[in-house]
């Protein structure tokens, strides 16, 4: 506003205008109009390169003055009619920094005489090149803003999936649990889930294989409707799990990884489907086995696994299995395995998998989101 106050003082004239360049629709918008029309153009107009006066100069980039309008085919006299203001003449330059558009500034309608003349372009370029370099500033510092508006709003969303998905460890009376979800950045695309039944308990560990914002609402959505699938078919396997599927696939999620068990604590059974890439395992006696039934969706089955106190359940993402050092070798299935035979309670199990997940790393940052859950049998 500043700048387009000062063209109006130096050039002496009705109005001006400020058009900034949209790299992304290759179009100049109306950002800052004094005068007259000012209120009525300010934001509301977009101009296709090439189109009127202004469109003109930031396609040849090159100023211009026409002290004619209504008899140069370059003037676009739909702003006039749209806005009642009547443009007599006009000098228009563009904004170039370092040879990159920024915009185009035009003064409209000399006062106190007849034309724009040579003397007043010579002017009015020299202004142009000072002012070019106040207006890359406020391009820098709204760019800042709005890195800093989608910092606030992705730490918000942050805290948000953080309160849904916390790391949580809970004794349940037959069975303790743990679970943990680290996402690769703010946030992410998996989630655990885990529900008390009368005498069972439902656990779910869910991967839409998308990572950041896409994933994190896929994921949200994805959450939700098992929740509500889960209070409707109650501590029943098969209707929860395949109906979330059908879900997923009337949303066009293309990929996902869904486990989803009932623990029943008077028949000591894990009853459970799964599908993609999560990695049930069972550990007993300090020994795991990979539970590798149901995994493709195609013949996903109901698998029932009995269990006996001291046998400890967890399933994790892929986000481990497929986790890599600076030699690009990979942290594998056997070594979550092995890593886990060391443990006895849930969240130790898992608290010690991350940290040997972290050491093997090697400082490299996460790259997949990681989501586990462990369960105890007492």
């Amino acid at each position: 506003t500043i700048i387009m106050e000062i063209i109006k003082e130096i050039m002496e004239t009705e109005a001006s205008t400020l058009f900034l360049y949209d790299e992304k629709t290759n179009e100049l918008v109306f950002k800052v109009a004094l005068g007259e029309a000012g209120d009525k153009l300010q934001e509301k107009y977009r101009v296709k390169l090439g189109q009127g006066i202004a469109g003109w100069v930031a396609k040849e980039r090159k100023g211009i003055f026409v002290n004619d309008v209504y008899s140069d085919n370059r003037f676009d006299p739909n702003f006039d009619k749209q806005t009642g203001f009547t443009t007599r003449s006009i000098i228009c330059v563009p904004l170039l920094y370092k040879g990159k558009l920024l915009g185009v500034i035009q003064a409209i309608n000399p006062i106190n005489r007849p034309a724009f003349t040579e003397e007043d372009m010579h002017l009015f370029l020299a202004f142009a090149d000072q002012a070019v370099l106040a207006v890359q500033n406020a391009i820098f510092f709204e760019h800042a803003i709005e890195e800093a508006r989608m910092r606030h709003e992705l730490e918000s969303a942050k805290a948000i999936q953080h309160s849904l998905h916390p790391a949580i460890s809970e004794d349940f009376g037959f069975c303790t649990v743990a679970a943990r979800y680290v996402p690769a950045r703010e946030v992410g695309g998996e989630f655990y889930e885990i529900k008390q039944y009368d005498n069972a308990l439902a656990v779910a560990l869910c991967d839409v294989h998308n990572k950041g914002v896409p994933g994190a609402l896929n994921a949200a959505l994805v959450n939700g409707l098992m929740k509500g699938l889960m209070n409707v078919y109650g501590n029943v396997v098969s209707p929860v799990f395949i109906n979330t599927l059908k879900v997923v696939q009337a949303h066009n999620i293309k990929t996902v990884s869904l486990f989803f068990g009932i623990i029943h604590a008077q028949l000591k059974t894990l009853t459970f489907m799964n599908t993609g890439e999560a990695y049930p395992v069972l550990i007993r006696n300090g020994i795991a086995r990979y539970l590798r039934f149901s995994h493709s969706i195609e013949n996903n089955k109901k698998v029932v696994i009995q269990l006996f106190p001291g046998d400890m359940f967890f399933s994790d993402s892929d986000g481990i299995v497929n986790c890599k050092n600076r030699n690009a070798r990979l942290f594998g299935l056997k070594q979550v395995m092995d890593t886990c035979c060391q443990y006895n309670e849930p969240s130790e199990c898992i608290d010690g998998l991350l940290a040997k997940v972290k050491e093997f790393m090697q400082g490299l940052s996460q790259r997949e989101d990681i989501s586990v859950i462990a369960v105890k049998i007492q």
